[in-house]
């Protein structure tokens, strides 16, 4: 059980908080629902972190037996309605990873490792792709975080302070900046800590919201803040750290609010619970474009992305534009969309499209130099204005997902080829 100045308060609400008592906050009410899922069956409480199981997104990882010596991490399958949300848990969770003492954070690096913040003994775990036990266990506390953590999470593409670390302390609600290094394990070290922002509230899940979602005017970080029953959304300076004066409530009346992820589907908020019925909400209504899958590195070292401008719209200012980046130098490559995402295996990286899949014309990458992949200096670039929404049958309220495929030649068959990552958006009216 979480021990803090906020517990007595935390108690207090619990007693009497039932699944009515959600409300948003005066900006977001008017745009936002949620769908409370209830409890996952065989997933014993407290509940803890929550994500998705990597390459998989109809399995939800929640941690079990939350900031106990017995807690595990669970796989929970999901169902999801025709168009995309999940509207239930699709069968009982199955205990797949031990993390004793797990709380709000469960995170992921680009290569897979797992990240699980624990409580109260201020640790952090780390699980190699394949693990099911920690594989590092690193103490908190001489490092100079704050006693104990409170949340993980890596600063997502197309946000400031991009892959960057951060780690936020429940019992103080300070947040910090970690450098992260990769040893010889494939695990990571800690070599570096700077304490940055106080945002009070007893920080748990984050996650990161772009802006152009409503009520989003800029882009923002939501925080599951157990000892404050709420959710909060703060902008964001140029690192990533929430700016504390702009501090609104996004959900009030809450009690534990636990875990944070983002659906990489349809772009919902999902968070969990610790006590407070060890639930499972999920809240809809975001529809700004978001990431959704990851890239493939390429032979020089860089992720290719995807970042956009503008706002895919069917009337207004047609000025929705892709650029694909960290391209390799002087090569061709096309842009892929379909209406359905996907995780085909191919070439060393992921297809992260399914379905009917549509091909723009080939482009020429152009960049530095004359010699072709020497550098990752390319890139390439789609508008998607409204005639092409016409065009392609395509109306508000469609959600589109979207992807830049490349030939790597320095890659030896068949893993020649290079994938960006996949942005998802949503055709507004």
């Amino acid at each position: 059980m979480k021990l803090s100045l906020f517990m007595l308060g935390a108690i207090a609400l619990g007693l009497s908080a039932t699944a009515s008592g959600q409300t948003f906050g005066p900006d977001f009410v008017s745009d936002y629902t949620f769908t409370d899922l209830g409890t996952p069956g065989s997933v014993p409480g407290n509940l803890g972190g929550i994500n998705f199981k990597p390459g998989d997104t109809e399995t939800l990882l929640i941690g079990g037996n939350a900031n106990n010596g017995s807690g595990m991490i669970y796989e929970v399958p999901i169902t999801r309605d025709a168009s995309g949300h999940i509207s239930a848990f699709g069968g009982p969770g199955v205990a797949t990873y031990t993390a004793p003492y797990n709380d709000g954070g469960l995170c992921f690096s680009s290569d897979g490792v797992m990240f699980v913040t624990t409580f109260s003994n201020n640790h952090l775990l780390q699980f190699l792709p394949g693990s099911t036990t920690p594989d590092s266990d690193i103490d908190l506390t001489p490092l100079g975080i704050n006693s104990s953590v409170g949340t993980c999470q890596f600063v997502p593409a197309g946000f400031p302070g991009a892959g960057s670390f951060k780690i936020g302390s429940y019992s103080s609600s300070e947040w910090y900046d970690v450098d992260l290094t990769l040893n010889l394990l494939g695990t990571y070290d800690i070599t570096g800590v700077t304490q940055t922002v106080n945002t009070g509230g007893g920080t748990e899940g984050l996650v990161y919201i772009a802006g152009g979602n409503p009520g989003f005017t800029s882009n923002a970080a939501l925080i599951s803040e157990y000892g404050a029953n709420r959710v909060s959304t703060y902008d964001i300076d140029a690192n990533g750290n929430p700016v504390v004066a702009t501090r609104r409530a996004f959900m009030n009346g809450l009690s534990g609010a636990e875990g944070a992820v983002i659906d990489p589907i349809t772009g919902d908020f999902l968070f969990s619970t610790f006590g407070g019925g060890n639930r499972v909400l999920v809240v809809r209504g975001f529809d700004a474009p978001s990431i959704y899958c990851t890239g493939k590195t390429n032979s020089q070292g860089c992720v290719p992305t995807i970042e956009y401008a503008g706002t895919p719209t069917m009337t207004g200012a047609d000025d929705f534009v892709l650029t694909g980046t960290d391209m390799l130098n002087n090569s061709f490559g096309i842009l892929l969309w379909s209406t359905t995402p996907g995780t085909l295996q191919l070439g060393g990286g992921t297809i992260c499209l399914s379905g009917h899949v549509f091909r723009h014309p080939v482009q020429f990458s152009g960049g530095n130099g004359s010699m072709q992949g020497s550098d990752c200096s390319g890139t390439y670039s789609d508008h998607l204005d409204q005639a092409w929404f016409s065009a392609n049958m395509l109306s508000a309220g469609t959600s589109v997902y979207v992807q830049y495929i490349a030939r790597d030649n320095n890659f030896t068959e068949p893993n020649n080829y290079s994938f960006s990552d996949g942005l998802r958006f949503t055709i507004g009216q």
